[in-house]
């Protein structure tokens, strides 16, 4: 059995889960905060089967329109979207918050990478991912953290 092709990154946020929720949800507004991903926001509520697109302006992928599907909401703790091609390579990205005792929010952000292809094309790139994933981390941090 292959090891699974993921990345996963964590950080502490001075905030309440729910002020994180919030920023999380906003998808509209990614783009004044994510580093490369622009969103539009659907047109109801968040809910497994939302559709979500929008544009990427960077990573291994380079520029390129996106479309993701919402595979879990469980306010105010858990969220995933699924994309790309199955039968190449798709990913399943996720989100977790974590409500600390001392107010604060454990914020993990990770992605499973799957597909016949994905070993080729992933594979060798989980190193820039996994710095390019920090770097959103550290993006939403001072997002929630500003108000």
């Amino acid at each position: 059995m292959s090891t699974p092709l993921a990345v996963s990154v964590q950080t502490c946020v001075t905030a309440p889960v729910d002020k994180a929720w919030q920023v999380l949800v906003d998808f509209g507004s990614y783009h004044a905060w994510h580093p490369i991903l622009t969103l539009e926001s659907p047109a109801g509520p968040v809910a497994v089967g939302t559709q979500l697109r929008g544009q990427s302006s960077g990573g291994p992928a380079g520029e390129q329109p996106v479309a993701f599907t919402i595979a879990l909401v469980q306010e105010p703790n858990d969220l995933a979207w699924t994309g790309g091609d199955p039968a190449a390579v798709a990913g399943r990205h996720s989100f977790h918050l974590e409500p600390l005792a001392d107010g604060t929010t454990e914020f993990t952000e990770s992605e499973v990478f799957t597909g016949p292809v994905a070993p080729e094309v992933i594979g060798t790139q989980l190193p820039e991912l996994h710095a390019m994933y920090a770097t959103f981390a550290a993006a939403f941090k001072k997002r929630v953290e500003a108000g």
